[in-house]
């Protein structure tokens, strides 16, 4: 059968299925998935394509969960529109778990070089080498605190939005008496792709390349409950950094450059926001962002399993 009609088929049978299931879907239903790198951006199945992602928007975004519908006896286009995604991204998954290599393009290093470059057009001292350094230790951090469930240590390298959005998910873990396993991490390339300036901040976009091994256990009893702890995933993702325009890289000289420490804009007080975006003396939320690089966006290219 030719692909097209395959999936036409596959469609229509999906249909089928939720015509029959009437009532049976209620609102609120959630389907997770599992298991959950830091952001839910892992999953079971491997894929290669450009999947939602989590941004800045303040809306709920990437594989967090998808809302049932309230049927009142009958069928739904919200409800039909559901299942045509999800039986989109099973045919996706498929596609990406049949063992072939990632068709996503690496970043030639040229490319890297030229961003970094044009950064230092209004912004010196910035370095491809220290970002590199960065992202690769957010990263390891983000998977650290996901893992210990206290995503505290993140409000300040993280927007508010996307903090929020990910503090989210990582309770419906906790709800569910869940804990999300990372381990052997290893960021194994982290290029530039693209650099550019809009009203507010500076902004900066990445490829990530990382392997993990990611599996989820039951608190109470240890089990493991999904994935696979002696299977390695080989994860792509692509961050965007922002930044305050105007914001510049400490000069070399400046001592201790890496441990940020500015004063808080509300009563004064030194605050050191490689520690917490919260002023320890009256307790005020800083804008990360006046001072350094955060992460605003997260979005996976691709997931490999060996």
């Amino acid at each position: 059968m030719r692909r097209p009609a395959r999936t036409s088929l596959v469609l229509l049978v999906a249909l089928l299925i939720f015509i029959a299931m009437g009532t049976a879907v209620y609102a609120g239903a959630r389907l997770y998935p599992s298991p959950a790198d830091a952001g839910f951006i892992g999953g079971d199945s491997d894929f290669d394509f450009d999947p939602p992602s989590w941004d800045n928007s303040g809306g709920d975004s990437g594989f967090d969960f998808i809302p049932g519908v309230s049927t009142g006896g009958g069928s739904s286009i919200g409800g039909l529109i559901i299942v045509i995604i999800i039986v989109f991204f099973i045919l996706k998954a498929r596609k990406g778990g049949q063992g072939s290599p990632s068709s996503v393009a690496a970043i030639p290093p040229e490319q890297s070089t030229a961003v970094a470059d044009q950064i230092r057009q209004v912004d010196p001292f910035f370095t491809e080498s220290e970002m590199r350094e960065k992202v690769s230790n957010l990263y390891s951090e983000m998977q650290r605190s996901w893992e210990t469930q206290d995503w505290e240590p993140m409000r300040a390298r993280l927007t508010d939005d996307l903090y929020n959005q990910m503090a989210r998910q990582l309770q419906e873990l906790v709800t569910r008496g869940q804990i999300n396993r990372i381990e052997r991490v290893a960021i194994m390339n982290v290029a530039l792709k693209n650099f550019y300036q809009d009203e507010q901040h500076d902004n900066l976009a990445l490829r990530l390349t990382t392997r993990i091994t990611d599996y989820t256990i039951d608190r109470k009893t240890g089990n493991v409950v999904s994935g696979d702890p002696k299977r390695e995933k080989f994860m792509t993702y692509e961050w965007t950094m922002i930044r305050s325009k105007g914001v510049l890289t400490l000069s070399p000289d400046v001592s201790g450059k890496q441990e940020v420490s500015r004063n808080c804009p509300h009563c004064g007080a030194p605050i050191d926001l490689t520690q917490s975006a919260r002023c320890s003396y009256c307790f005020s939320i800083v804008t990360a962002t006046e001072f350094d690089w955060v992460l605003s966006n997260i979005k996976g290219i691709s997931q490999q399993t060996i």
